[in-house]
């Protein structure tokens, strides 16, 4: 469970749309969830731009919604190893986390595709280029992770689930001295 907890931690720090400009990439602009930046420059953040805010931040609410199931999920682990009724909350928080995650990519894509602005009208990802200078886009390495970090917060939460009742707290059992 803490492996899947640094996942969708890493999934929700990695960016989610790139534009790259330049041959070869003179300038690249990540867009994280949270803000934006451009390599060896600035940031900025969705505040200015009511089109960014639109698909940006529900999706960053989406991802911090699976981390924080994944969060509940690791607290039913520790208390359904003192009392079997808390498996449960295991599956619950397990199934609706790995859903929340595996919806931001896909709520993200088709949100993305919507926003027209200039040459990026051609959708989600493309190329372009404009007096000799290309311009590619497309989904960033959080945005084609999050669906493999989803799957696997699922597996986890099944293996979890099962293995829960065999688990004993330290402590609960006799060690003989000889």
């Amino acid at each position: 469970m803490t492996l899947t907890i640094g996942l969708v931690l890493v999934v929700a720090s990695l960016s989610w749309w790139d534009l790259y400009v330049g041959s070869p990439w003179n300038q690249m602009e990540r867009h994280y969830l949270g803000n934006g930046c451009v390599d060896g420059g600035g940031c900025w953040d969705y505040t200015d731009s009511e089109t960014l805010r639109s698909f940006f931040p529900p999706t960053y609410g989406l991802v911090l919604t699976a981390l924080a199931l994944s969060v509940f999920e690791l607290a039913f682990l520790v208390l359904a190893t003192f009392e079997r009724r808390f498996r449960v909350g295991i599956l619950v928080t397990g199934i609706l986390g790995s859903v929340t995650l595996l919806v931001a990519p896909i709520y993200f894509y088709f949100a993305r595709i919507s926003y027209s602005q200039g040459f990026l009208k051609s959708g989600f990802s493309g190329s372009y280029t404009e007096r000799g200078t290309p311009y590619i886009w497309g989904g960033g390495t959080g945005w084609f992770m999050a669906p493999f970090v989803a799957i696997f917060f699922l597996v986890a939460t099944i293996v979890v689930f099962f293995v829960a009742p065999h688990i004993k707290p330290l402590g609960s059992e006799r060690v003989s001295s000889s």
